[in-house]
């Protein structure tokens, strides 16, 4: 018996504007014993009637999970009251979940015979990043340099009627304010064949944030609040279009996109012995940048010098004397590095347009640095998905036909659809079926023209394939892995694409990950825990890939420089370090390929001039195409360097050097690569991810216990760096389908989430507990570079794996209540989503069975 002999207090906050105070609850409870389940039942019922939420605001938890939250936690401290008066099985639920030390494993091959090449170190910047000494673009400063801002607009589908910009001009240290009319050439950010994207909105606000206005003024400070003060009139104002649910109801599309028709599904899964279908949301994501946009602009006697972090200096290039109206030859841009893109920096070029236009028309140089708000509003993110799906199987599961109605959220503008253009060499992941049909629409919306996110199109392609297969097996009621080992693709099978699957390498690779993870011993410790803890539940689940690599369109420069005073060489190439070590790499592929000490090495910064035309850095393919071009560079002069060192074979790499200048050996070489191969795809990598996640049913919260993955990354020319990209892949992967949620205004299509406060990316506790990454040993490609494959995206397809993992044990919490059957998602899986997906009841809270 507990008895509460005096009168408690109650409290509850973020229910509403005020604070509420439970004193009914509180009132019932005193003089009663709440150890009595008929108490616990009343106090419940009678606080849920005293907790009433505000109406739900789309940036605040919604009303449902405010109510039963508060139930939840009252629940909680009842039976931390009552102790062993509960069954163990309920007291699970007391406490927090508790987080142990991090901890990571991580293995690697590497040939010390080929060092530098496949030696495992640190990153070249690493030092000069973990210090705050590595300068980005955001930390130019220069005397009488000027600062720009963006004024945006705060509707997402409305007409222009009046930009005021007196009030702005008329702030203390504001020197112009430009519009749309200022702009001396083409008020466009994107090339001309494309959807105009508007450096500066003239006729109508198509999202809320987009630039209509630039500030410029001696300081930042001043230029972001001077910015606030341009008054915008909007008249024809329409309900925004948000959502891809919102286009289908307007029927607001762009033109068609192509799909794919394989064989005749919707009669096979007619005729198919088990058949589901379903749907499925995915939210967005912002790149999140490490660096927010930056960029400076110096006006020249005949053009612009500008400094940012672009991925694409191409494309940026030419965006500049777009708007500017002169030629890309009056325009050098550098980059020495970029603090983090992911696919934003290069493409829609705001703000180095901005910085440009100002620089150039006030004579100069203009800074403009985009704050965080800013940047969350303005720029264009992952692609946000509303999918239909059918599938059905034989008797054993076998794949019969899949039929996939994909609807994209493009945004503003049909630029990007590229993405769905290669989502479509992935649709089918590693599965085998005679009988497709996906038709792909996108939609027109009034959020920002979504683009390029690390893994685009490939990530959700895979979730897509990966989310049939598991409501598949949950059908059949047998396990996920089973059913999609079943219909693994073999060598010689034709895949969806027509291209006939080769080196297929995946059921090697799930083997390994299933004997390394420990796989059939944690499942029935997940299920011992399960049937122990009521109100804590773990899940389990594998998620496999098949990623194609191409590198058509891949054209990168690379100029290497040998001076004869000392013997040290300078390289410059197409790619931009990102964080990604594509330096490093290059510098460790030239010190084997000259076979000389890696001291004698450095990268410079990227240039237009020196490497004009080159691709963006993009892909994941940028390191080892770059790296291709150096093995070019370098081949170039060893066999001039040669010739002078059969002559004087004991010299040293310093007088060799010396007497190649004496004797009048070029000692710079040049190289282009844009390869083009018989076979579009170059080479396929595999990987599996297995990840274990334990969740508390109350509140939702959840953590990821441990996550193993293995991925075949040929010979990994620097483990390292490869081990640090899957790590980040998997961080951003985690984010994306965990706790990064996008919120709009459904009134004004304002961005809600456009700050930290909203807009949660993982951090450091969001990571796995135990976090164990695999490089596959003794798989080196034929087909790549110096027998490498890529890294920086595939792993991030598979991080869908948590989905899963936490479906399971939310599944295991409904198997309770005897409510275990499939239910439709929507990523993020927040915490508000995850307990909501959990159906719990008042009448389920109770101290024993």
């Amino acid at each position: 018996m507990v008895v509460i002999t005096e009168a408690p207090v109650l409290t509850f906050g973020n229910i509403n504007s005020h604070f509420v105070q439970a004193d009914k609850t509180a009132a019932y409870l005193q003089g009663k014993n709440i150890a009595d389940p008929a108490v616990l039942q009343q106090a419940l019922n009678t606080l849920n009637t005293e907790i009433i939420p505000s109406e739900d605001d789309p940036s605040e938890a919604s009303s449902s999970y405010k109510k039963s939250l508060s139930c939840s936690l009252f629940y909680k401290f009842a039976l931390e009251l009552v102790g062993d008066l509960a069954d163990v099985r309920y007291r699970s639920a007391v406490g927090s979940l508790v987080r142990p030390l991090s901890s990571g494993k991580q293995s690697y091959p590497t040939k010390p015979e080929n060092w530098p090449l496949t030696k495992p170190m640190p990153k070249l910047e690493s030092t000069v990043q973990c210090t705050g000494e590595a300068k980005y673009s955001s930390d130019i400063q220069q005397e009488g340099m000027l600062h720009a801002a963006f004024t945006l607009t705060t509707m997402g589908n409305a007409a222009i009627y009046e930009i005021d910009i007196k009030p702005a001009m008329a702030f203390p240290g504001v020197t112009r304010v430009l519009i749309h009319s200022d702009i001396p050439g083409v008020n466009n950010v994107y090339r001309l064949d494309n959807d105009a994207e508007e450096v500066l909105a003239s006729k109508r606000s198509l999202y809320a944030g987009q630039p209509i206005a630039i500030v410029i003024a001696i300081s930042q400070d001043i230029a972001e609040k001077a910015a606030k003060l341009v008054k915008v009139s909007y008249f024809d104002v329409k309900t925004p279009i948000l959502t891809c649910k919102d286009a289908i109801k307007s029927q607001s599309f762009y033109s068609a996109v192509p799909g794919v028709t394989v064989g005749d599904a919707a009669a096979a899964i007619a005729s198919a012995a088990n058949k589901i279908e379903g749907e499925i949301e995915l939210g967005s994501q912002n790149h999140f940048h490490m660096e927010t946009e930056g960029a400076v602009a110096y006006p020249t006697e005949d053009g612009l010098n500008l400094e940012d972090g672009s991925q694409w200096l191409d494309q940026t290039q030419a965006s500049v004397a777009q708007v500017l109206g002169i030629g890309m030859n009056k325009i050098n841009v550098t980059v020495k590095r970029s603090g983090g893109a992911f696919g934003g920096k290069g493409i829609h070029n705001y703000v180095i347009c901005a910085a440009a236009l100002s620089a150039y028309l006030v004579r100069r140089p203009v800074k403009m640095h985009l704050s965080l708000w800013d940047n969350l509003r303005i720029k264009g993110r992952r692609l946000a998905y509303y999918v239909k799906y059918r599938a059905g199987t034989d008797a054993a599961g076998k794949l019969v036909g899949i039929i996939l109605d994909i609807y994209a959220n493009m945004g503003c503008s049909n630029n990007d659809v590229l993405i769905l253009l290669f989502a479509a060499g992935i649709w089918d992941n590693v599965y085998r079926s005679q009988n497709w049909k996906i038709n792909v629409t996108a939609c027109r919306t009034n959020c920002p023209a979504s683009t390029f996110v690390r893994a685009p199109g490939s990530t959700e392609a895979v979730f897509f394939m990966e989310n049939v297969m598991e409501h598949l097996a949950k059908t059949l009621q047998k396990p996920s892995l089973e059913i999609k080992r079943l219909n693994y693709y073999k060598n010689g099978d034709k895949m969806m694409s027509g291209a006939v699957a080769k080196d297929f390498t995946l059921e090697n690779i799930t083997d390994q990950l299933l004997t390394s993870s420990e796989y059939t011993a944690r499942v029935k410790s997940i299920a011992d825990f399960n049937q122990a803890n009521r109100w804590r539940k773990r899940g389990l689940d594998v998620v496999p890939i098949r990623f194609p690599c191409y590198w058509l369109g891949g054209n990168f420069n690379c100029l290497i420089a040998i001076f004869h005073g000392d013997g040290t060489i300078a390289v410059t190439h197409g790619g931009v370090e990102m964080g990604q070590g594509i330096n490093t790499k290059v510098a460790q592929v030239v010190a084997f390929e000259l076979g000389v000490d890696m001291k004698y090495i450095i990268i410079q910064p990227t240039q237009a001039i020196t490497n004009a035309n080159a691709r963006g850095t993009n892909g994941s393919v940028g390191s080892e195409l770059v790296c291709l071009a150096a093995i070019d560079c370098c081949r170039q002069l060893k066999n001039r360097i040669d010739v002078v060192r059969q002559k004087s074979p004991k010299k040293s790499w310093e007088g060799i050097i010396a007497e190649c200048f004496t004797t009048g050996v070029d000692l710079s070489a040049r190289s282009w690569v844009n390869p083009f191969t018989p076979d579009p795809v170059v080479y396929t990598t595999y990987g599996a991810m297995c990840t274990e996640v334990e969740l508390d049913v109350l509140t939702g919260e959840s953590q990821i216990t441990r996550l193993d993955i293995l991925y075949d990354c040929g010979e990994s020319m620097s483990p390292f760096v490869d081990i640090g990209q899957v790590e980040g892949a998997i961080v951003m992967g985690l984010g994306y389908f965990t706790t990064e949620n996008q919120i709009y205004d459904a009134k004004t299509g304002e961005n809600l989430s456009y700050g930290t406060w909203k807009y949660k990316p993982p951090m450091a506790k969001d990571i796995p507990i135990d976090f164990r990454i695999a490089l596959l040993q003794n798989a080196p490609n034929p087909t790549g570079v110096l027998r490498s494959k890529f890294v920086a995206e595939p792993p991030l397809c598979m991080t869908s794996s948590v989905v899963f993992a936490l479906r399971d044990a939310i599944a295991a919490n409904l198997a309770e209540s005897k409510k275990d059957t499939w239910f439709p998602i929507v990523t993020p899986m927040t915490v508000e989503r995850n307990q909501q997906y959990c159906q719990l009841d008042i009448s389920q809270l109770r101290y024993k069975d």
